[in-house]
This record gives C-alpha cells, sequence and structure tokens, in this order.
C-alpha cells in the first residue's frame, strides 16, 4: 500500500503542475532546514544548559522491569540499574514464561548483586492486550515503596539516575517524571539507522517541544508517584493501549498532577538488525502517533522537506536551489546530532552520519505507510489500532488469568 500512496504523492504533482510541487517541496525544504536548526538550538539549552536543582529527600524507589526475549547487551543494561547510587530501591524484573532467555541473565545479576533487593515475577496472566503493560500488573502486587519507575529493558543507565528521577518529586504537585533518551552502542547498518531515527530526528524535535512547555512521557524511563498513578486509572487504564508511555502521561496530567523531566538523557541500545525490523518499527512509531494526534501527524509532513525535495529532483531534476537545501539540511541534522551526541556523552559513530539521506528516506516511507492501515505487528501478535492508541486483536481473544509465580 505504501506504494501506491507514494504513486499519488507523483500523481499529485502531475495533476498540480511541476511548478505546484516544485514550489510546495522548496517551501518545505526551507521548512526543515529553518527548524531543523531551531531545534537543535533549543535542544541543546534544554539538554545540556539545565538549572542544577538543590538537595532532594531520598524516597523509597520500586523498579519494575518488564523483560521478554534477550535484547542486545541485555545483561549489561540490567547491570546499570543495580549499580545505583541511591540509600534504598527495590528491582522487580518480570516476565510471561519461565522460559523466557531473558530469565538466565536475571539470574547471573542477582549471584553478582547479592545486596540488591532484587525479585522476579513471572506470570502468564494478562489484563488487556499490552504484554508489556501486563507483565508489569503482574509485579505491581510486589511493589514496596511509593515512587515506581518502569523503564524497557534496552535503556542504560549512569549511577545516578534514579537521584535525578526523584529529585523533582520533591515538588508534591508533581504526579511523573520521564527522561529523554539517546540511541548509542548501536552495531551494524540497521543498528546505525536505528540510532539515526532517534538521535537525529526525535530527540531534537522533542526536547525542542519540552523546551516551550510540551510536557509528555516517554517510555524509556517513567518514575510515576503511587497516589498519581492510582488516581489514573495505574495498569487497568493502560492494558489495551499500543502507546502506554504516552496514554499515561494524559492520564496522569488528567487526574490533576503536574508532568516534569529528569536532568540528563538515559542510553538505548538498539537491537534491530534488518532493513524490515527498522522500517516495521518506524511504521509502528508513526502510526502510533497518527492514532494519537492525528493533527501533528500530518501537519508533520512539511517536516520531511529532504525526501519531498528528492521527489522534486526526480520530477524535474536538479537544480541549484533543490541541491542547496538537501546538502543544508543534511548538514544542518547531522551538526545537530553530533552536537547533542557529544554533549550527552553518546557513542553513535561519526560515519552513522553519511546516512542520513537514506534514513530520511525510510522515515518518509513510514510515515506514507502509517496513512495506509490501522494495524500493527507487535510482538507477534497482529493488532488494529483505534482512537487513542487502543489495540485490538484481530483473531486472538484474551485468554483466562493465570497464577502469579515469584522468585524472592
Amino acid at each position: 500500500m505504501e506504494w501506491e500512496i507514494l504513486g499519488l504523492f507523483m500523481l499529485a504533482a502531475a495533476v498540480a503542475g511541476r511548478a505546484a510541487f516544485s514550489a510546495f517541496a522548496l517551501a518545505c525544504g526551507t521548512f526543515t532546514l529553518g527548524f531543523t536548526v531551531v531545534a537543535a538550538v533549543f535542544a541543546r539549552r534544554f539538554l545540556l544548559v539545565r538549572s542544577p536543582r538543590s538537595a532532594a529527600p531520598l524516597p523509597p524507589i520500586t523498579v519494575i522491569k518488564p523483560l521478554k526475549g534477550e535484547d542486545l547487551d541485555l545483561e549489561e543494561n540490567l547491570a546499570s540499574f543495580c549499580r545505583q547510587d541511591y540509600p534504598c530501591y527495590q528491582i522487580l524484573f518480570c516476565l510471561a514464561s519461565p522460559d523466557d532467555p531473558a530469565l538466565a541473565a536475571v539470574s547471573r545479576l542477582k549471584k553478582e548483586f547479592p545486596e540488591s533487593d532484587i525479585e522476579v515475577v513471572v506470570s502468564k496472566s494478562r489484563i488487556g492486550y499490552n504484554p508489556k503493560v501486563n507483565n508489569m500488573a503482574n509485579a505491581y502486587p510486589f511493589a514496596k515503596y511509593d515512587l515506581l519507575l518502569m523503564s524497557d529493558s534496552d535503556i542504560r543507565v549512569t549511577p545516578g539516575f534514579l537521584r535525578d528521577m526523584a529529585a523533582p518529586f520533591a515538588d508534591p504537585a508533581v504526579g511523573l517524571v520521564t527522561s529523554f533518551y539517546q540511541a548509542s552502542g548501536a552495531r551494524g547498518l540497521w543498528g546505525c539507522m536505528e540510532s539515526l531515527s532517534i538521535n537525529a530526528h526525535f530527540l531534537p524535535q522533542a526536547a525542542c517541544a519540552a523546551h516551550f512547555g510540551m510536557r509528555f512521557a516517554m517510555g524509556a524511563a517513567m518514575m510515576v508517584r503511587r497516589q498519581a498513578f492510582e488516581a489514573s486509572g495505574a495498569f487497568a487504564n493502560l492494558a489495551d493501549h499500543l502507546a502506554d508511555d504516552f496514554w499515561l502521561g494524559e492520564s496522569v496530567r488528567e487526574a490533576g498532577w503536574r508532568l516534569e523531566t529528569a536532568e540528563g538523557c538515559v542510553d538505548s541500545v538498539p537491537g534491530i538488525g534488518s532493513s524490515r525490523g527498522h522500517f516495521n518499527h518506524l511504521v509502528r512509531w508513526a502510526r502510533t502517533i497518527r492514532l494519537c494526534q492525528p493533527a501533528g501527524f500530518y501537519a508533520s509532513l512539511i517536516q520531511h522537506g529532504f525526501s519531498l525535495l528528492v521527489l522534486r529532483l526526480l520530477v524535474q531534476g536538479p537544480d541549484a536551489a533543490g541541491l542547496a537545501l538537501l546538502a543544508g539540511i543534511w548538514a544542518a541534522k547531522s551538526a545537530s546530532a553530533a552536537s547533542l551526541g557529544c554533549g550527552l556523552g553518546g557513542r553513535q559513530p561519526a560515519r552513522a552520519l553519511w546516512l542520513l539521506p537514506l534514513s530520511e528516506l525510510f522515515s518518509f516511507f513510514a510515515w506514507i505507510g502509517a496513512c495506509s492501515s490501522n494495524t500493527v505487528v507487535w510482538r507477534g501478535e497482529l493488532f488494529l489500532v483505534r482512537a487513542q492508541g487502543r489495540l485490538e486483536p484481530t483473531a486472538t481473544p484474551l485468554p483466562v488469568r493465570q497464577a502469579l509465580s515469584v522468585e524472592p
């Protein structure tokens, strides 16, 4: 279906005339270049020039880690949460199957960090169609403390991470704190492409939005006050949502609590190793945005100026203005990603920046793919995604609840 929609773009160009399409592409290219520069400036201010917070209380924290399969560098990612410079915290690792290969990594961590308060919860019980939320919901009854940290399995953190996340809760009006993330440690072509989709596209734009006051939750790391979490509907409210992080942030805000962003930036270690895996991830991401924020999604077409300029080049051939804008966008996005990465201590190889034109085209085709269907494949299951990212299985019924298995 993606090719058919691309054909509609080409047909629209033919119907509107080369001049009209050329002007539109040039306008989008100019906007993309200007927006890239502005976003880079304000993203740096937000992420790297933060006012230090005064010393704050360090309340105990429960970390809930949903696991499925053996992600790239999984053990090192999880170990970083066991090395926290924090006085009191509990870690709950939760899985759906005793045969999950991630369980072996957790067993080794328990031996390596015997002083850590670690528990493992294994259960196939489901309260909804989001498998990650099901895992966390199964662990929730064993959470000891009132600050709850939820974090994806591909995230790696520094020893001061929990202190940074807990600091904003000194303000009793704060209900949820989230952290930005950068991709680091990429391996291979498609790992680098996945890194670019985060470091060159997502991170500067999202941090720029946060600089101007927009607040949203990101699944890489979310810490929530239990009172705010319960008021938002807890896991039952998230169980059927694909974008559980977005929905949690919205629900906490609607319950009357404030959202804040922690200082610093966590690392995401991309484990995607194929073109299909990378493209499907981009499409699922874009489709989720379309269903949760349709106006913003369609308006984002003007941010695909690079790809529209490439189409313009194919329609009417190269010219100085188009080539200059293409080179300018490439240079600006490369400089932005390199500057933020350097400031945040990122480990993305500089050679990956040569892949930016390819990354731009993948992102554009994913945007097109997001327009063509309301289905996503997630963890091997096909779902229909309704408004606000609500999941609906295409065929498989929800199994009955099963008993918990807890390993202390």
